[in-house]
């Protein structure tokens, strides 16, 4: 047997040793990316969801409402931002400052409604109250239907509460 020598593979025809080389470096790398790019999910139509807002979506300088002798329910300008972040029924249980009490404003909203839960849906706001909504006033549930729309003027509120609810409360 003769020793081989550079390029005796190429003389022979055997032109290099089967299965290495750059071409098969190549398929090895398109097959790794083949399957990383294969995670099983198929493409789909667009999902429809909600419009989205065409105006401002949180009032900057809200109302809160309250209730005045006679029963007719009032609304009271709050300085701008006062009611980022807070919880509005909150407010609105602990009744009107010592000023609006002044003026004969009440609340008649019920110190156990709070804390509240609020999710933006198709026709407006989901408000789930802590207390049991068919116990409320019509003044309670007038403040805080139009308080709430003043902060978010989405439409109508859906109040839950106490496994009763009260379907697409408008401020009148």
């Amino acid at each position: 047997m003769r020793p081989k020598t550079v390029g005796a593979a190429w003389e022979n025809g055997n032109r290099g040793t089967p299965g290495r080389g750059p071409l098969r470096e190549l398929g090895l790398a398109v097959l790794v990316l083949a399957v990383l790019t294969a995670c099983g999910i198929r493409p789909t139509d667009p999902i429809p969801g909600l419009e989205a807002p065409s105006g401002p979506v949180e009032n900057a300088s809200p109302s809160l409402f309250w209730v005045a002798p006679g029963g007719r329910v009032l609304p009271v300008s709050r300085p701008e931002g006062s009611l980022s972040g807070f919880d509005v029924v909150a407010l609105l249980a602990q009744g009107p400052t010592t000023d609006e009490q002044a003026r004969g404003l009440t609340t008649e909203v019920p110190f156990d409604a709070a804390p509240t839960t609020v999710d933006r849906v198709a026709n407006g706001l989901d408000v789930t109250i802590s207390g049991d909504v068919s116990q409320l006033s019509g003044p309670a549930v007038q403040q805080i239907v139009c308080t709430l729309l003043t902060v978010q003027p989405v439409g109508t509120v859906n109040l839950r509460g106490g496994g009763h609810s009260l379907e697409f409360q408008k401020c009148a």
